[in-house]
């Protein structure tokens, strides 16, 4: 596991970035990147649509949304995917991504997804953030039977923090507090699914994460904090400012 300490925000999102580009300019024939929403990559993902705008020779990378949600439109007639509008708003649209280079999570393609990723060479990058509660796309605790699990399907309501945070991106995201707008279920890829990546970059910042930091990747590995499944993947990048690292600088 390699730490990277940055200065501050903007360092980071600039490492972020570079380490993005370092697989783009991979000579492999397919790329295949996922891609986490989130505040903290905000800034990265505006310096990766800068180097990448319009280029041709990028065409070849592909993007994943590794979890998402479809909520219901206000008249209920149509489903809003919540993780995919905001990547569409803060990348994909600055970075004039084709729309065949992107793939979406579906409740057609979710049962086949992780045959389908492994047949297509599997993924060489995954971006991730961790949440406080240590959850890493949606695998939230509580929510999967055990580290085997793949791509599948969860119950919004199936913990109490699933509840408010599905509140949550309702008011957030569609400025709504209609919660018959909640889907019964959202997708997410599995702890198996991300455990087959070549390679991962976890992205935290500020003092809040500073605990968490900690917690994931020096602490025992347990369900309960479920991104500490990550100390046994063999090539795992956290990049880091000085806050977020502020508990770990004599470990490492």
């Amino acid at each position: 596991m390699k730490f990277i300490i940055t200065k501050n925000y903007d360092e980071l999102s600039r490492v972020m970035c570079q380490n993005i580009l370092s697989h783009m300019y991979s000579n492999n024939e397919r790329i295949n990147i996922a891609l986490t929403t989130g505040k903290t990559c905000l800034k990265g993902y505006k310096y990766l649509s800068s180097e990448i705008n319009n280029k041709l020779y990028f065409e070849n990378v592909n993007y994943y949304i590794f979890d998402e949600f479809y909520f219901k439109s206000e008249n209920y007639k149509e489903t809003l995917p919540v993780c995919r509008i905001s990547l569409d708003k803060e990348f994909f649209r600055d970075a004039h991504i084709k729309e065949s280079q992107i793939h979406d999570l579906t409740f057609e393609n979710y049962k086949t997804f992780d045959h389908d990723i492994i047949k297509n060479g599997g993924f060489d990058l995954v971006i991730m953030g961790v949440g406080s509660n240590g959850h890493f796309c949606g695998n939230q605790p509580g929510t999967f039977s055990n580290w085997n699990d793949g791509t599948r399907l969860v119950k919004t309501n199936q913990t109490e923090y699933l509840k408010n945070y599905s509140k949550k991106l309702l008011k957030n995201d569609f400025n709504s507090t209609d919660e018959k707008r909640i889907p019964s279920h959202y997708i997410t890829m599995g702890p198996k699914t991300i455990m087959n990546a070549k390679h991962i970059i976890f992205i935290l910042n500020g003092d809040e994460k500073a605990e968490v930091v900690k917690k994931a990747f020096f602490s025992p590995i347990s369900d309960e904090f479920p991104v500490s499944i990550f100390q046994l993947h063999q090539n795992v990048t956290v990049i880091l400012d000085e806050k977020a690292a502020n508990l770990i600088k004599d470990i490492i």
